[in-house]
C-alpha cells in the first residue's frame, strides 16, 4: 500500500514538474519572439536619408579648406568638383545629363572648367574664362574656350552667362548645376529656369538645362575615397 501512495506521489509530482516546464518554456518563448521583433523594428526605421546625412558629415569632416566648406561651393566640394592649388580654386564641372531622361549618364560628356581666386570668404569675380570640352561617343570632340559674364549673384546662388555661347551656368549651394545652352542672346534667370522646370516646360522640342550625375546622385558613399 505504502508503495502504491509513494508512486501516485512521485507520479503527480512528475506531471506538475513537467507541467512548470512547460509553463516556464511557453514563458520564455513569448518574449523571445518579441525582443526579436522588437531589436528588428528600428533597423527598419533607420531611413536611407539619415545613413546618407551620416556620410555626407564624415566627407565634409575630411575635406581641410574652410573657406569653401562655408560657401555655396561646399556641396561641389566635397563631392570632388572643387579642388584648391596654388592659391586658385579649380572647378570642373562634368555634365553629362543631356535630358530630362532616367538620369543615367549619358555616353558623351560636356565639361566646363575654370577658376578663380583662393581667397576667405569665397568671391565669385564678374568673369570668368571658361574651357567647354565636349567628349565621349560624339562625332567631332570638341573644345572651345568663352568668357561668361556674372549675371546673379546672392547666398543660394550664381548666374553666369556666355553671349558667345548663348548660353547660361548656374551654381545652386544645395547642389543644383545646371549648364542651359538656350541659344538665346539674352541671359535667362535662375528663377526663370527653375519655373519651367515646376511647371514641366522642357520637352522634345525645349532644350533642357545639362546636369551632371556627380551632383543629382543621392549616394555619398560614391565619394568617399
Amino acid at each position: 500500500m505504502k508503495v502504491g501512495v509513494m508512486f501516485f506521489c512521485i507520479l503527480v509530482l512528475g506531471c506538475s514538474s513537467k507541467e512548470k516546464k512547460d509553463e516556464n518554456l511557453e514563458q520564455k518563448k513569448v518574449p523571445a519572439v518579441k525582443i526579436t521583433y522588437e531589436t528588428k523594428e528600428p533597423a527598419i526605421e533607420k531611413s536611407f536619408k539619415e545613413v546618407q546625412d551620416s556620410l555626407r558629415l564624415i566627407l565634409l569632416e575630411s575635406k581641410p579648406n574652410e573657406s569653401l566648406k562655408s560657401s555655396l561651393l561646399e556641396e561641389l566640394y566635397i563631392r570632388g568638383l572643387v579642388t584648391e592649388e596654388n592659391g586658385e580654386i579649380l572647378i570642373h564641372l562634368p555634365f553629362d545629363l543631356h535630358g530630362l531622361d532616367c538620369g543615367a549618364p549619358d555616353y558623351y560628356s560636356t565639361d566646363l572648367s575654370f577658376k578663380i581666386p583662393s581667397k576667405n570668404p569665397i568671391e565669385f569675380p564678374e568673369k570668368i574664362d571658361v574651357k567647354l570640352h565636349e567628349h565621349g561617343c560624339v562625332d567631332n570632340e570638341k573644345t572651345i574656350n568663352s568668357q561668361f559674364i556674372q549675371k546673379e549673384k546672392s547666398q543660394e546662388y550664381i548666374n553666369y552667362f556666355s553671349e558667345e555661347l548663348k548660353s547660361n551656368l548656374v551654381i545652386k549651394k544645395k547642389g543644383e548645376l545646371y549648364y542651359y545652352p538656350h541659344l538665346k542672346s539674352n541671359s535667362i534667370s535662375a528663377k526663370v529656369i527653375d519655373e519651367m522646370f515646376e511647371n514641366g516646360e522642357f520637352n522634345d522640342t525645349i532644350i533642357a538645362p545639362y546636369q551632371s550625375t556627380a551632383m543629382t546622385s543621392n549616394e555619398y558613399e560614391l565619394f568617399l575615397q
